[in-house]
């Protein structure tokens, strides 16, 4: 009997996911203990390993919706033989899925491939295994073509990318350099001839093309094309959906209100230049975030209500203290908690910090990582932001939003000074608590960050 490859539950609170990226194809060999599958789910995406060794054929295709426990492939052991129609999975998700996608019984060709689509904000939409090997390749991921759903760039892409030299339908394979010569001169670097070994384009014949482009005559220009936007869809699913629906309720279920702060940053931004250079041989360089996360914990526990939720008949004061950050990823955002953010020596929690902003863009944050959050912080200021408003991350009672350091004056008696400014804007549910209490609460995160040696201690 073939062993049944589930769709994996991560979590009492998972209700769904999908095989986001297959890493053995339909009909390959897995070896026991092998990288099988990548599981995305509303909260985190996790790499599945093979529980046993043998052929792997695919039930379900990449970026189906399935439910927790459904059947998503087997793996046949040698010698046992697979007949060409499975049958239905377990699971009412996975016989719908079957059905759309019925799995073939020899090795499934690799499919045509796609231009890369992009997401929001124009960001192209690839998986988190697929950008890794991108890094370590030095592949560019806008030049790969992706077969996934959707025209989602996976790791099989990039590979055949790299193999290829990342060259179009016409060329031959290039170097790095070259790939890098073409974009900089503007060539096509499909249209090129290649002289290195193989037919290997080299920067040479990049230049070379480059210079008989200057020489030819100049084309009759043609009247400019109107610029257009992207156009396509983007499906609503995995972390997407998750915070849509998320986001929607605490604006809906929640009494939340907003309130801007200034502080005065310049002891603050002389002190984290110092832990800089102090930390560098270690490698731990604190960021102003760090800094606010630290402020923030320490007014917490001034201010308990502030660390606290809302209850139909009563309200939990949470006697630990575990911050939230809230980091940005191509496909959604995701906030990692830093627990016991008070208690903590500020080394340590810029070690934290590091850690998980590490492990989020990487696709390797834990679910222990990302529960038990008691107030969120979220920044925008690297964007340039000087105020917003941030929403909470229900149940919490408040989230603290971090804006951008900025150039300001301020006065000793009726002479003007440079200062170095940012905006904090808090948002907090008033059925929580009232606006004195939360002001109280803004005040303490000032008065840390404008006397921040109190932060070390």
């Amino acid at each position: 009997m073939p062993a049944e490859i589930y769709l994996v539950k991560v979590g009492m609170n998972m209700t769904e996911g999908i095989v986001e990226e297959w890493y053995i194809p339909d009909g390959g060999h897995v070896e026991k203990g092998q990288l099988l599958y990548r599981l995305e789910t509303e909260k985190v995406n996790l790499d599945v390993d093979a529980e046993v060794t043998g052929t792997v054929k695919h039930l379900v295709a990449e970026g189906v919706t399935m439910l927790p426990g459904d059947v998503v492939g087997y793996i046949f052991e040698a010698g046992e033989t697979i007949p060409d129609d499975l049958g239905a999975a377990s699971g009412s998700g996975a016989a719908a899925a079957a059905e759309a996608a019925p799995v073939a019984s020899t090795p499934a060709a690799a499919p045509a491939a796609a231009a890369p689509t992009a997401g929001e904000g124009g960001r192209l939409l690839s998986s988190p295994a697929a950008r890794r090997l991108a890094r370590e390749l030095g592949v560019e991921l806008g030049e790969v073509a992706g077969t996934g759903p959707g025209g989602r760039i996976v790791e099989a892409d990039v590979s055949r990318a790299a193999a290829e030299g990342g060259a179009g339908a016409q060329g031959g394979p290039s170097s790095p350099l070259a790939r890098k010569v073409a974009r900089e001169l503007g060539v096509d670097i499909a249209a090129v001839r290649g002289t290195g070994p193989g037919g290997r384009i080299t920067k040479d014949d990049v230049e070379a093309a480059a210079a008989a482009r200057a020489r030819a005559p100049a084309a009759p220009v043609a009247a400019p094309r109107a610029a257009t936007a992207p156009a396509g869809t983007v499906p609503v699913r995995g972390m997407r959906k998750t915070i849509a629906a998320r986001m929607h309720e605490s604006l809906m279920s929640t009494a939340q209100l907003t309130m801007d702060m200034d502080v005065n940053m310049d002891d603050a931004v002389r002190l984290r230049t110092q832990l800089v250079e102090e930390w560098a041989d270690e490698g731990i360089k604190p960021t102003y975030t760090d800094l606010v996360i630290r402020a923030v914990a320490k007014a917490l526990a001034k201010n308990p209500l502030m660390n606290s939720s809302w209850g139909d008949s009563e309200i939990t004061l949470h006697g630990e203290i575990h911050v939230g950050m809230a980091v940005a990823l191509p496909e959604g955002l995701i906030v990692p908690v830093v627990r016991d953010a008070e208690s903590r020596g500020f080394k340590s929690l810029v070690q934290e910090t590091g850690r998980l902003a590490v492990a989020a863009r990487d696709g390797k944050v834990g679910l222990d990582d990302l529960q038990g959050g008691t107030f969120t912080v979220s920044a925008l200021g690297m964007f340039g932001v000087d105020s917003f408003t941030p929403i909470i991350n229900a149940p919490q009672a408040g989230i603290l939003g971090v804006n951008r350091i900025r150039d300001d004056v301020r006065w000793e008696g009726n002479t003007p000074v440079k200062a170095q400014v940012m905006r904090l804007s808090l948002t907090w549910d008033h059925r929580v608590l009232d606006g004195a209490p939360a002001a109280e609460f803004l005040r303490s995160v000032k008065g840390l960050l404008e006397a921040p040696y109190r932060l070390l201690v």
